[in-house]
């Protein structure tokens, strides 16, 4: 559980950090496009949910360990990552333009949002399945 509080805390601070980079540097000294803004946007979106949904999860995990929720944090991890990441790379290869980054970076982002899916499905899973009596 400190590996994912650790977690949490690095990608919520990445996620501040280049939400000031797209509000101020992309927008106003490269000039990028609204659309590309608005997928930075989102990127940054997702990786602050996602991060403030694990300190969540580490905290109910710790208040019902019979939850085994291992695999739910595990695959919002990946998902998280994947997602944002991938998101982040393509936007900036608006000015990269390198014709690899789209090719590998753009079916990570729906397998990113696959695995928080995932996990989300596996928290709801193990929380039907738990008795809260005793």
């Amino acid at each position: 559980m400190k590996n994912t509080l650790i977690f949490a805390g690095v990608s919520i601070f990445i996620a501040v950090a280049l939400g000031a980079m797209g509000a101020h540097y992309l927008r106003e000294t490269l000039e990028f496009p609204i659309q590309k803004i608005e997928s930075w946007k989102t990127a940054v979106q997702y990786q602050s949910l996602h991060g403030l949904a694990l300190f969540a999860l580490v905290i109910i995990a710790n208040l019902v360990p019979k939850l085994n929720l291992e695999k739910s944090i595990t695959f919002i991890k990946i998902g998280m990552s994947l997602f944002a990441g991938s998101i982040y790379f393509l936007t900036m290869n608006y000015t990269w333009e390198m014709d690899l980054i789209p090719k590998i970076m753009g079916p990570l982002t729906p397998i990113g949002g696959l695995c928080m899916l995932i996990g989300w499905g596996l928290f709801i899973v193990n929380v039907s399945k738990t008795n809260f009596e005793k």
